[in-house]
């Protein structure tokens, strides 16, 4: 089944702020000028820290809606979510950008599992929030060709603390630990990883 986002609809970045300080912004800035200047043909630069005034003393969910201009700035209670149940689901999904339509993502969620993993002909995906990575033979890797190219899985890859490539079903059964990586979570290992269904 093929499902396109189209790029009508605006952007978002999701950012983490900690005692009223925003982590890793630059990688957020670096997705933000790409967007805005591939999709919606914007040059006007801005940046985002002159916009942004988190609350202090709590750790926070940023979110930033966006087309040519910023549209919408919201601060969240962040409180991290317990994943270790996953469904595997074939799927050809489009989400090269972070559009704010996410229904083509949020029509495989189930309520039988804590997220679900997207894969195409094959090989795997992200999942429906976050970026992945396998522990193989002593080296953390990341799928080279993720639904989208999120700022932690740059973070990492810059830094060469992971490896991009093609990563599949064979991959995923050879494995010792599991991991998913946003900018909220971070790298969260999942211990006891349990794969409850799988879709084709």
């Amino acid at each position: 089944m093929s499902c396109v986002i189209k790029s009508i609809s605006p952007c978002f970045e999701t950012l983490k702020a900690v005692d009223g300080e925003v982590q890793h912004l630059s990688f957020h800035q670096a997705r933000f000028d790409k967007t805005r200047k591939e999709l919606y043909g914007s040059t006007q630069t801005i940046v985002l820290l002159e916009h942004l005034n988190p609350p202090k003393a709590v750790t926070c969910k940023v979110r930033v809606e966006y087309a040519e201009t910023i549209q919408t700035i919201e601060y969240l209670p962040y409180a991290p979510r317990d994943f270790q149940t996953f469904a595997l689901v074939e799927a050809d999904i489009d989400y090269t950008y972070k559009y704010c339509n996410r229904e083509a993502l949020n029509a495989h969620l189930r309520d039988d599992v804590d997220d679900v993993l997207f894969t195409c002909k094959g090989e795997l995906k992200d999942t429906s929030i976050a970026n992945i990575a396998l522990f193989i033979d002593g080296v953390w890797k990341t799928p080279l060709h993720p639904l989208l190219e999120g700022t932690t899985r740059a973070r990492l890859l810059t830094c060469k603390e992971l490896k991009a490539e093609v990563l599949d079903i064979e991959s995923l059964q050879k494995a010792q630990k599991f991991a998913i990586m946003n900018a909220l979570i971070g790298f969260r290992i999942i211990d006891n990883v349990l794969w409850k269904r799988i879709e084709f």
